[in-house]
């Protein structure tokens, strides 16, 4: 770079509020580098993260949110308590769509089994199918349904962490 090159791009840059000419010598300049905050102009990074509105969150297309909700269920899935890992879950509608959202009072972690045999059935029928059918015991039922209930009622919400 010439001479007058760079003479011009640090008169720009000091133009902007980037830098500061201290003095100028025989060996060159001394310049003092200013922080992003000192600039005028430069819109600062979030130094925060701001209060995330979990009512407002969409857990059935964002994948950083699905993962919520596996940790939520402990890796389990919510109807039959199957164990599930980040590569065996799906996201199932507890109110099936068009009439559920994605919120996570109605999305669950489940398994692909229990997904495909819920299909469009409620909860609260499948629930009763799979205590029928002996995949879920007494205890097991009871607990489902009480944690269907806390779900609907917006206590089950996902760590955020």
């Amino acid at each position: 770079m010439s001479e007058n090159t760079a003479t011009e791009k640090v008169a720009s840059l000091q133009s902007k509020g980037c830098i500061t000419v201290v003095r100028t010598n025989h060996t060159g300049r001394v310049l003092r580098l200013h922080l992003p905050s000192e600039i005028p102009g430069i819109i600062p990074l979030e130094t925060q993260k701001g209060e995330l509105d979990i009512e407002g969150m969409d857990f059935f297309n964002v994948p950083e949110n699905r993962a919520l909700l596996l940790k939520r269920e402990n890796s389990r899935c919510f109807y039959m308590l199957q164990e599930l890992d980040e590569d065996n879950f799906v996201i199932d509608h507890v109110v099936s769509r068009p009439a559920g959202d994605n919120s996570y009072r109605n999305c669950v972690a489940a398994s692909r089994e229990a997904n495909n045999k819920k299909g469009s059935t409620s909860a609260e029928d499948f629930l009763r199918r799979l205590f029928r059918e002996g995949y879920l015991n007494e205890s097991e039922f009871q607990n489902r349904q009480h944690a269907l209930a806390q779900l609907r009622a917006g206590n089950l919400k996902p760590p955020l962490i």
